[in-house]
């Protein structure tokens, strides 16, 4: 026999080594049983079978039939290994019932039957046989390619040989009968080649069992696509049809034939576009889809993810965004929002529809609140046809004749927002089930949290608002606090010193002091903010003096003693540093008796200005300075005090880049120390009340 001859038997003969060699290493080195194993056992057994027919086939010349048979074979239990890899199941039972892969069983199976008949009854032409095996070719790619793409990254390494080992005997036999169906008859080189290419696939199967122990793939399921390569089989299915009829008019012969088979393409190419193009048709696969090949409607991963995005576009109102939010997965092409407010559902908002639509009145009066107190989602149809009951009493008749509005989804919440969703005829399902109601469930709560925290926020937002008013309002009252007392005290010592040429110069100092103040007062008002005044430089020393010479007035009377040598200058608003020197003496005299003391001194140290306030009065407790002295609006002095003078002044020394420090002994004194740095780089800010 030539050398040539040999090579076809020597391929199948290695390759039916091969099958051996993993059968013996599968049953020696994995002792855990599982449905994938077993199934892999019986490949290899079912592929010796195949290979030693073939090598019989090839030596004696004989009919390719009993090959062909033993190929099927092969192939079936092919199939149920990568669909039991597919499906991740345990059950053979269940590998019958696996849409849409069990069709392939199916297929495999009958195909069988008819090659063993036709031993016995000659039937079909042989190109029928390369045609059916053609198609378990591709079916088994088919299979290799779902295996593939829907394999997790963890073991996608694992499953790899395998796709190529598999993928390789099922490309080669793809080329083999495509050959064969064209030319009437099998190349035998093709045929002697596809031992050895058997052969180099077996160790791929192998590596696959080495790394894959349990042969039990975690695999995933996308939607997406199972959709696009149902469209795209659609659409090859379309086009092959389409051929074959256009093979078919160009067959007649006729001298129309050619127009006819060119006008027959173009307006085939039209019909096809036009449905991949319509919106209708691609949402029927979706639910052909939904409905036979997952076991859920929904991929919940997908559903999170939009509907984390639909809540986050900050284009449209909260509501618009909870509206959209519970249209989209259900298909729904429009809808209304209605709130709860003092008792009645009003419409909040609406998406591609008038917010005043005709038919929303009459379903939220007779069934808005209802559905919100039992939390039950209505579907009118049903209702209306008697195939749903609600848990509450309703009068049907008036509301059947409604058709715009299909659903009404409340708003679930035990006491936050609460509304309904009155939403139009779904398309992502033809019937509503358990599995459309608790996803309608859980997004109502979720949106119900969502409107909650934004109410919420508007309703601190508002809050703050007046907060900020009060605010600013407290510290023009304690701006106007002052004036008053100047004033009067002006008033007192009109006395005693009316006739006193000197007072009367102060008198006016004071009294035009207290109009510029007023004046400033009124300003704020009319603005409703407090606003930074500018900056100047000013003597530091200077500035005490003038406070401590307007609160001599008042017992004790406060000393100064300057330590500084040279004159001390300071950037910042004169007035608000003089106001918080003058609240802080003036605390000082008032926790202090007429007989004690109030001395400020103003030291110069290296870096630092420091101005004490020391006084001999009622002192203060450590924990009075650390929860309440600098807390605004706080105070000690009853309806006489506002509580912001000592927050002003910390704020004011904070500002500047400094701080106060406060040293206490009740029944002592106190001692406040406002230390500002020399080359501070904070410019004072201004101090915005209201916003």
């Amino acid at each position: 026999m030539k050398v040539e001859l040999l090579l076809g038997p020597l391929g199948y003969i290695a390759s039916s080594v091969g099958f051996i060699v993993l059968f013996l290493l599968l049953l020696t080195t994995y002792k855990k049983k599982s449905l994938q194993k077993q199934l892999l056992l019986i490949v290899c057994l079912v592929g010796v079978s195949w290979a030693i027919t073939t090598t019989i086939q090839l030596v004696n010349q004989t009919s390719v039939l009993p090959s062909l048979i033993t190929e099927t074979l092969f192939y079936l239990s092919l199939s149920f290994l990568l669909i039991s890899t597919l499906s991740a199941t345990r059950s053979f039972s269940s590998l019958l019932t696996a849409k849409p892969h069990s069709y392939i069983i199916y297929l495999t199976a009958i195909i069988a039957v008819g090659e063993i008949s036709r031993l016995a009854i000659p039937f079909l032409h042989q190109k029928v046989f390369f045609f059916l095996h053609l198609i378990q070719a591709i079916a088994c790619l088919w299979l290799v390619e779902q295996l593939y793409r829907r394999s997790n990254r963890v073991e996608l390494k694992a499953i790899k040989p395998l796709c190529i080992g598999v993928g390789l005997i099922s490309g080669y036999n793809f080329a083999l009968y495509a050959d064969a169906l064209l030319t009437n008859a099998i190349t035998p080189a093709f045929w002697q080649g596809r031992g050895w290419v058997i052969t180099a696939a077996i160790p791929l199967i192998v590596i696959t069992t080495r790394r894959l122990r349990n042969w039990e793939s975690r695999v995933y399921v996308s939607r997406d696509i199972i959709y696009h390569s149902t469209l795209i089989l659609v659409a090859g299915s379309y086009l092959l049809l389409m051929s074959l009829a256009g093979y078919y008019i160009k067959a007649i012969g006729n001298d129309w034939a050619e127009t006819a088979q060119t006008l027959f393409f173009a307006l085939g190419g039209l019909v096809l576009a036009s449905l991949f193009l319509s919106d209708v048709f691609r949402q029927k696969v979706k639910v052909f889809i939904a409905k036979h090949f997952f076991a859920n409607k929904y991929e919940y991963r997908e559903e999170w993810m939009h509907f984390c995005s639909e809540i986050e576009d900050q284009t449209r109102t909260p509501y618009d965004n909870a509206l959209s939010a519970m249209m989209r997965p259900f298909g729904c092409e429009y809808g209304i929002l209605a709130i709860q407010k003092n008792g009645q559902l009003l419409p909040e908002t609406s998406l591609h529809c008038p917010i005043d639509h005709p038919e929303a009145s009459p379903l939220l009066q007779a069934l808005g609140k209802n559905t919100i107190e039992h939390q039950w989602i209505v579907d009118l149809p049903q209702l209306c046809h008697g195939h749903e009951k609600p848990p509450f009493n309703v009068d049907i008749a008036p509301l059947c004749t409604h058709q715009a509005f299909t659903l009404l989804v409340p708003l679930i919440s035990s006491s936050g927002t609460q509304g309904v969703f009155l939403l139009s005829k779904p398309t992502s399902t033809d019937l509503l089930n358990w599995e459309d109601r608790d996803l309608m469930n859980a997004i109502s709560v979720q949106l119900s949290v969502y409107l909650t925290m934004y109410e919420t926020n508007q309703k601190l937002a508002e809050s703050q608002q007046f907060d900020t008013f009060n605010r600013m309002s407290a510290f023009l009252v304690h701006d106007l606090k002052n004036v008053v007392a100047q004033l009067q005290l002006l008033s007192r010592n009109a006395e005693k010193h009316r006739d006193n040429p000197e007072f009367i110069d102060d008198a006016f100092d004071t009294v035009d002091s207290a109009v510029s103040r007023l004046n400033k007062v009124l300003t704020q008002l009319s603005k409703k903010r407090i606003e930074a005044d500018t900056q100047t430089t000013f003597e530091i020393a200077q500035v005490i003096e003038e406070i401590c010479q307007s609160r001599s007035v008042q017992a004790p009377k406060p000393e100064f003693h300057n330590f500084s040598r040279h004159p001390l200058n300071l950037v910042a608003v004169k007035e608000r540093f003089q106001n918080s020197l003058n609240h802080l003496i003036q605390n000082a005299q008032e926790a202090t008796k007429d007989e004690g003391s109030v001395v400020v001194s103003l030291v110069d140290t290296p870096k630092s200005i420091q101005i004490m306030i020391k006084d001999t009065g009622q002192g203060m407790s450590a924990s009075f300075i650390k929860h309440r002295l600098f807390k605004p609006f706080d105070t000690t002095k009853g309806n006489a005090g506002m509580g912001v003078g000592a927050y002003d002044a910390k704020v004011m020394a904070e500002q500047l880049g400094g701080f106060i420090n406060v040293e206490s002994t009740p029944n002592e004194g106190s001692c406040f120390t406002v230390q500002i740095p020399k080359q501070t780089t904070l410019a004072q800010k201004s101090f915005t009340i209201l916003k």
